[in-house]
């Protein structure tokens, strides 16, 4: 499956119709912008001092709230300090003695500023602020404790926000850090295989056997696979089915006439999609392990099936020598980790022996 990459752009020979689409469906983009959200907040916020002066007081002059306006800057100081300096410096680096002590520092600093503002107003004849006003510790403390549920209300705004970006970029780093690693895993196929092959290829060439153009065939086949399909996200059936049944006509090759191999498939295989090279690391275990030092005949049952929204695989081989000590190696602990980092715990993989012979069965999702 290749990845298409697809830019949109507004097309000028389209009409006009079409093009206000696209135009709305920009939108969006501007609300990215750090100084639209900002200014929208302060906008809401002066929005809510108004209300609440006017639910409390009824003042009906008009003047009383464009001169709430002057206050905004204040607010404003307070909360980007608190945001962009307090919180970085301190809270951030756990010094939570010094950032209580710079927050309420600041708190008092606005504070004096407010209160300079309505002393001002004052002057300029506004009577309304004579009882709120004053440079006392009590005006600076309840002015100050005013300012306090702006300041936590943007900290929790602040904290929230840092949050979701570290959980996103943790989710990055994570799905970076997985997809290198599932392409990792899917170039540790065997070499050994590679390497019998190309004698095998070799000692037919030297007999100038009819056998050689369909053995070169194939293992062009698995190599134009390995490179060109195994990038992809998911694979046909189709594809990975003729890829195995690649292996294993190479393999037949290899062993000759002590080895059969069963491969019956069922069900409607046509629709359906997996990860590429994940069945082939159990094949190639079974061959590894249940053919190594053993020189009689030697049967191989290999079982796929789709049923519904999922796959079955099945494979037995004899036990051969030292397997138990060698199963744990790089080809099932490869398809475990695979399978994990594809498919979390929906699917299900069983890994037995009984009456020597080697059981493999897995169930996984079938897209």
């Amino acid at each position: 499956m290749k990845t298409a990459i697809l830019k949109s752009f507004q097309d000028k020979s389209l009409p006009v119709a079409q093009q206000s689409v696209v135009t709305t469906d920009r939108l969006p983009v501007l609300f990215k912008k750090k100084w639209v959200y900002h200014s929208l907040f302060w906008i809401l916020y002066y929005l809510f001092i108004c209300a609440a002066f006017y639910t409390a007081y009824n003042f009906h002059d008009i003047s009383f709230y464009i001169q709430i306006s002057a206050f905004m800057p204040v607010s404003a100081a307070l909360a980007y300090i608190n945001i962009y300096v307090l919180i970085p410096a301190f809270l951030y680096r756990r010094k939570y003695f010094y950032y209580a002590l710079s927050l309420i520092l600041a708190l008092f600093v606005m504070a004096y500023t407010d209160q300079l503002i309505k002393i001002l107003y004052i002057h300029l004849g506004y009577k309304i602020y004579t009882y709120t006003s004053g440079l006392g510790f009590k005006s600076l403390f309840s002015e100050a404790v005013g300012l306090f549920y702006l300041a936590g209300f943007t900290t929790g705004i602040k904290l929230s926000k840092d949050w979701l970006q570290n959980q996103q970029l943790m989710k990055e780093k994570e799905k970076e850090y997985l997809e290198t690693e599932l392409n990792f895993l899917k170039t540790q196929i065997h070499p050994h295989f590679f390497f019998n092959t190309l004698n095998n290829l070799y000692s037919l060439t030297l007999k100038k056997s009819d056998q050689a153009p369909q053995v070169v065939l194939k293992l062009s086949g698995l190599m134009s696979y390995m490179l060109y399909e195994s990038n992809a996200t998911l694979v046909s059936l189709n594809k990975e089915i003729t890829y195995l049944q690649n292996y294993l006509d190479l393999e037949k090759l290899r062993f000759g006439q002590r080895l059969y191999v069963s491969f019956e498939i069922e069900g409607e295989i046509d629709a359906v999609s997996i990860p590429p090279m994940i069945l082939i690391l159990f094949v190639e275990n079974s061959f590894k392990h249940g053919i190594k030092n053993n020189i009689n005949k030697i049967a191989i049952e290999i079982t796929l099936k789709v049923e519904g929204a999922f796959l079955f695989f099945s494979i037995k081989n004899p036990i051969g020598e030292n397997l138990l000590k060698e199963n744990t190696g790089i080809g099932l602990k490869n398809a475990k980790r695979r399978l994990e980092l594809l498919y979390g715990k929906n699917y299900q993989l069983d890994i037995s022996e009984k009456d020597n012979e080697f059981n493999v069965s897995l169930k996984m999702p079938a897209r």
